[in-house]
Formats: C-alpha cells, sequence, structure tokens
C-alpha cells in the first residue's frame, strides 16, 4: 500500500481539514516532484552533448512515470476530492489550476529539451560537413602530392637516362681511342 493510499484512507475518515491536508501535501508532491524534473532537465541537458538518443529515452520514461504517479494520485484521493468538493469548491479549482500548470511545464520542458537536442543535432552536421570538407580536401593535397612525386620521378627516371645514355657513349667513345692508340703501338 503506498503513502497516497495510507493518505487517501485516513482523509475518508478524517474529516475535511484532513482532506485538505492531504490535497496539499499532494500539490507539495507534485510541486516537489516538478522540481526534481526540472532539475533533472538541466542535468539532461548537459549530458545530451555526448549521448542524447538514450537521454530522450529516459526523459521519456520519466515523463511517463510521472504522468502515471498523477494518475495514481488523482485515482488514491478521488474519494478524498468529492468529500472536499463539497467543502472546498475554491479548493479544488486552485488544485485543477496547479496540476494543469505542473503538466504545461512538463510539456514545455519536454519540447526545451526537443528543441535542444534539435540544435545539438544540427551542431554536428555542421561538424560532419566541415570534416567531410576537410577530408575532401586532404584528399585533393594527396592526389597533388602523388600526382608531383610521379613527375618527379619520371623527370628524374628520365634524366637518369639520358645520363646513363652519355656515359655509354663517353665509355664508347674511350673505347674507340683505346682501340685507335692500341692500333698505333702495334
Amino acid at each position: 500500500m503506498t503513502e497516497t493510499d495510507i493518505l487517501a484512507d485516513g482523509e475518508i475518515g478524517g474529516g475535511s481539514a484532513e482532506a485538505r491536508r492531504h490535497l496539499q501535501s499532494t500539490i507539495a508532491a507534485l510541486r516537489h516532484a516538478l522540481e526534481e524534473r526540472e532539475a533533472g532537465h538541466n542535468a539532461a541537458v548537459q549530458k545530451v552533448r555526448a549521448e542524447y538518443e538514450s537521454e530522450i529515452a529516459e526523459l521519456e520514461a520519466t515523463i511517463a512515470a510521472l504522468r502515471a504517479v498523477l494518475e495514481d494520485a488523482r485515482h488514491n484521493g478521488q474519494a478524498a476530492v468529492e468529500h472536499a468538493v463539497a467543502n472546498s469548491a475554491g479548493e479544488i479549482g486552485q488544485l485543477r489550476q496547479t496540476i494543469q500548470a505542473l503538466r504545461d511545464t512538463i510539456e514545455r520542458l519536454h519540447h526545451d529539451h526537443e528543441q535542444e537536442i534539435q540544435r545539438l543535432t544540427a551542431a554536428a552536421q555542421d561538424e560532419a560537413a566541415q570534416l567531410q570538407g576537410a577530408a575532401r580536401a586532404l584528399r585533393k593535397r594527396l592526389e597533388e602530392a602523388s600526382f608531383q612525386t610521379q613527375a618527379e620521378k619520371q623527370e628524374a627516371v628520365a634524366a637518369a637516362a639520358g645520363e646513363n645514355q652519355e656515359l655509354k657513349a663517353t665509355c664508347q667513345a674511350l673505347r674507340n681511342e683505346l682501340d685507335r692508340l692500341r692500333g698505333k703501338l702495334r
């Protein structure tokens, strides 16, 4: 049996004053839950940069849990609410406004969180586009360097081949000269 069930049972026997105290404690608990939710939201905004997908699921679960708590509180306090309506219609109207304000705040927080996720997603996409641009530029520079290296290699091979031909021609000329000198000495 939950604390809310115990308080609801006490309200039926305790009268209007007890019902009011219970409703006020319910409001305080809802306000406390809202404050906890707002604190959780602030922490979630910090974490969302690294793990925003899991945070969304967690926040949706938290919202679902808060709604379930509100539904449980409404169900468990129905008898007390009916008794309090007879004695204090104005107070019940105020409670309804408070509950609606809490729901509106939860929805606003959820919307703000979705906006933050969209902003972070856009920033991540911009960064990815920048990285892709940098990769393309580096690829282009690599291709240019590869092309230049290939051209330099071809020039070096051509120069070496030319030098080799010159050395061969010089060797041949020296052999011919040596043969001519040998012919003279004989």
